[in-house]
């Protein structure tokens, strides 16, 4: 997108309520759309090679993973080991097999199929109608009432996309009622006011506009190098015109020297302020691309945890995905070499026992501190 150039109303006395919200709203176009240049060229300078070295970090990450569950799974059958490291060998051989998506592996998926037992699975259901029950009670407290359909939903995520929809419908059940109860009004004074801001807003926007379409009307000019150029700036015009985008007309004035700032401060308030009307709505409408530009970088480039986004930021976070992605792949690959000694494999599995039992208390602990 490029960036918006705009005139300003900048008169040597003291500039009215309406000049100075005109200005005002004339920069906030500027910015954001300067803003939003900057987050489309920073998605296309990072988001292809970006992705290209994070997936590519991805598969050495598979690979070794990979090395090290059929490792794992080979000493399991050979080596001399307790009961102890043999139940932490098999929590470790699952949960690679969940991280290498096994069903999409046939012979990571015989490992899975040769260690994840029947009450595997089992405690594994139980826990996911636990966590069913739990999602089913918070929204019904929620809702005060019963939650549609609930006696078919297994896991907290079904639970939690039917609530979300049962309140989504709720919320929009009330919208209605409120249109309807609205409409059925006389219309108030500032409503009114509002439909003669918008009647005001739309001649001043058609006023721009056939002032330009006649200074540019390309049947006029004999000059056929200046007729090309004004069939150019009309074609801009018009599509300026159809999109209401009023600083652009602004600005398409400003360049064939039909306005200027000293014209701008002869124009009426309240002419200004239907103006402002409409640029009102171009800083909503372009707030919204800022925010879908903003979404896009956080969501593809996986940068959700950014407050602000910056050439320098997003280069920081994005260094530090792939510097964490090289030391997860740097950790398995390490392992690996290490546990090929049977001495070292049994003190690696009693680590990792405890590293897991760590990780289950600091969940307990958040648990407890959220819910108490």
């Amino acid at each position: 997108m490029q960036a918006v150039a705009t005139v300003a109303i900048q008169p040597a006395a003291e500039l009215t309520p309406a000049q100075k919200r005109f200005n005002t709203l004339l920069a906030r176009v500027s910015a954001l759309s300067d803003s939003i240049a900057t987050l489309e060229a920073l998605s296309t300078q990072h988001r292809s090679s970006h992705l290209t070295a994070m997936s590519s970090l991805k598969n050495q990450e598979d690979t070794a993973r990979k090395n090290l569950l059929l490792f794992l799974d080979g000493r399991l059958h050979q080596a001399e080991l307790t009961a102890s490291h043999r139940r932490s060998a098999t929590q470790i051989i699952l949960g690679l097999c969940e991280a290498l998506e096994h069903k999409n592996d046939g012979q990571v998926q015989a490992v899975f199929n040769q260690h994840h037992s029947e009450e595997d699975a089992q405690a594994l259901a139980e826990e996911a109608r636990a966590g069913a029950e739990h999602a089913k009670a918070v929204f019904e407290d929620l809702f005060g009432k019963p939650l549609h359909g609930a006696d078919d939903l297994h896991t907290a995520e079904a639970v939690f996309e039917a609530g979300l929809r049962q309140y989504r419908e709720q919320q929009q059940r009330l919208e209605d009622k409120r249109q309807a109860k609205k409409a059925k009004k006389k219309p108030a004074a500032r409503q009114l006011k509002d439909a003669q801001q918008k009647m005001d807003a739309n001649t001043a926007l058609r006023t721009v506009y056939r002032q330009l379409a006649s200074a540019l009307h390309p049947d006029r000019e004999p000059d056929e190098a200046e007729r090309v150029r004004k069939t150019a700036l009309m074609s801009e015009v018009n599509a300026a015109y159809d999109r209401k985008n009023l600083s652009e007309l602004l600005k398409l004035q400003l360049q064939i020297a039909q306005i200027d700032s000293a014209a701008l401060s002869r124009i009426a308030d309240d002419k200004l302020n239907a103006m402002c009307l409409l640029l009102k709505e171009q800083v909503e409408a372009l707030e919204e691309d800022e925010a879908q530009a903003q979404f896009e970088i956080r969501h593809y480039l996986g940068v959700s945890e950014l407050d602000h986004i910056s050439a320098e930021s997003l280069a920081r976070a994005l260094a530090i995905q792939l510097r964490d992605k090289e030391h997860e792949v740097d950790t398995l690959e390490r392992d690996l070499r290490r546990i090929q000694n049977e001495a070292e494999l049994k003190r690696w599995l009693k680590e990792q026992a405890q590293l897991a039992k760590d990780a289950r208390a600091e969940l307990t602990d958040l648990d407890r501190l959220l819910y108490r």
